[in-house]
């Protein structure tokens, strides 16, 4: 009898454990939208999950920063002088900085993020010093806070940053971050140490010239490698001509890679790498597909309009692109042809604002 009751007992058990496997995790979007708005889609039905107001948004909603459970979104608002935390279950505020004193007036232009374990935020800052005369130009910095400060959260502490910086993204050790701007910077969470410098616009390759980029769209997911477009002029039958190149950091390892892969001929804002990492997609007038062993062009179409932001599923299943107005388009990858599109409530303008996927059950 004893047996059977244990027999039964690890029926149970398997049944149980076998009903929570089955509820098995989904993709939801994130977008946020003029002026206060943080929109939390679901991927299958391509619906609204949840429409949260951001208090004193002040009519800026940029970079969204995902913590690393997929709980929280961090939003940079108020015209990028303000962090906030949204629980994306409740719409709760959960954590915010305001990084303006009445004394100094301090930007995040587009840089920040969370550390691995979820209890860290570095923001970089450009302060300027508010003087009765007089606005006092100061120096860039990086500032740390903890994400359970709640509501008005300060820096717990702060070292020097190098000027010229449009994105932060973490190393998955949690022991140091890249700061991407005119060059690449590695630091030391903990210390501020600078690690060590590569060139973006200082890189050496031969035959090219000093390349540019524009990249405030922080999307690392599903990879954990970063991915934009580069431009620069290089050789092509002998003359120097445009060029777009693919940039990929691996996050993990700080591999750093670029690879020329077409003439310039659409620009395209932001792009993302598929699971495999053979394929990356880049979006803005055109939704780009790039072949990325093969270093060339593997499809292009034409979009109804501008897109700034690109993503895509955790299986690689399906393209997202937001960004500029207000409507989320769903593609497949193989044939990028359109298969839905979302308008959001209101037609809320997402304008620069982060277009981000996690995994939510």
């Amino acid at each position: 009898m004893a047996r059977s009751c244990r027999i039964a007992a690890l029926m149970l058990a398997a049944l149980l454990g076998g009903g929570a496997t089955a509820a098995a995790a989904a993709d939801l979007i994130l977008t946020g939208a003029k002026p206060d708005k943080l929109f939390v889609i679901d991927a299958a039905s391509r619906k609204v999950r949840s429409e949260f107001t951001i208090p004193g948004a002040n009519g800026q909603v940029g970079v969204i920063v995902p913590s690393p459970d997929g709980r929280v979104a961090y939003v940079l608002v108020n015209r990028m002088e303000s962090i906030v935390g949204i629980d994306l279950r409740s719409g709760r505020v959960v954590f915010r900085a305001d990084l303006s004193t009445a004394e100094e007036r301090v930007k995040s232009l587009f840089a920040f993020t969370v550390t691995p374990d979820g209890k860290e935020l570095i923001s970089y800052e450009v302060p300027t010093r508010l003087l009765p005369s007089e606005y006092q130009v100061e120096e860039p910095r990086f500032a740390v806070f903890r994400t359970n400060a709640g509501t008005k959260a300060r820096a717990v502490r702060q070292f020097p940053a190098p000027r010229r910086l449009h994105m932060l993204l973490m190393r998955p050790d949690g022991r140091s971050f890249y700061a991407l701007g005119f060059d690449l910077y590695e630091y030391d969470v903990r210390t501020g140490r600078l690690l060590g410098t590569r060139g973006i616009q200082q890189w050496q390759l031969p035959g090219h010239s000093q390349p540019d980029l524009l990249a405030f769209w922080p999307v690392t997911e599903p990879t954990g490698v970063f991915t934009s477009p580069l431009y620069a002029e290089a050789p092509q039958d002998g003359k120097p001509a445009p060029t777009t190149a693919l940039m990929s950091l691996d996050l993990a390892s700080g591999a750093l890679d670029y690879r020329d892969f077409e003439p310039l001929s659409a620009l395209i804002f932001s792009t993302v790498l598929s699971p495999d990492r053979k394929t990356a997609y880049g979006v803005y007038s055109t939704l780009t597909k790039v072949d990325v062993e093969g270093r060339k062009l593997a499809a292009r179409v034409p979009l109804d309009h501008t897109y700034y932001s690109v993503n895509i599923a955790s299986d690689g299943g399906e393209i997202y692109i937001g960004g500029a107005m207000c409507d989320v388009g769903f593609y497949d990858p193989a044939t990028l042809v359109r298969k839905a599109n979302l308008k959001l409530p209101g037609c809320a303008d997402q304008s620069v604002a982060s277009l981000r996927v996690v995994r939510a059950r």
